[in-house]
């Protein structure tokens, strides 16, 4: 009979051991999975984010161009009106301006 209680208590350790090497092993698999899972939502906020910076980034491009370009076009208006003043209009422009120069530096 003892040696009966021994030989149980001998199949209760091996399987308590069996259970804890198991519990180990699916451990060690819930660990793995865990970090396989974190680095994808690593992945996926990171690539999340790249794509909001570049959405903003966008969207505040295409505002400054929509804000720059009449800006330009008045530009581009001005100066084809500079250029098509007529020469003698553009000769007396500019001795008016040489003779103000000259006129208020000559006067020092």
């Amino acid at each position: 009979m003892a040696l009966d209680i021994v030989k149980k208590i001998a199949e209760i350790e091996r399987q308590g051991e069996d259970i804890v090497k198991e519990a180990q092993h699916k451990a060690n698999i819930l660990v793995q999975d865990a970090k396989k899972k974190s680095e994808e939502i690593i992945i996926d906020a990171q690539n999340n984010a790249d794509a909001y910076y570049n959405e903003t980034i966008k969207k505040f491009e295409d505002e400054a161009k929509k804000q720059v370009e009449p800006m330009i076009e008045e530009a581009k208006r001005r100066r084809d009106e500079i250029k098509n003043i007529p020469k003698d209009k553009m000769e007396k422009a500019v001795n008016m301006v040489i003779e103000r120069i000259v006129n208020s530096h000559g006067n020092s």
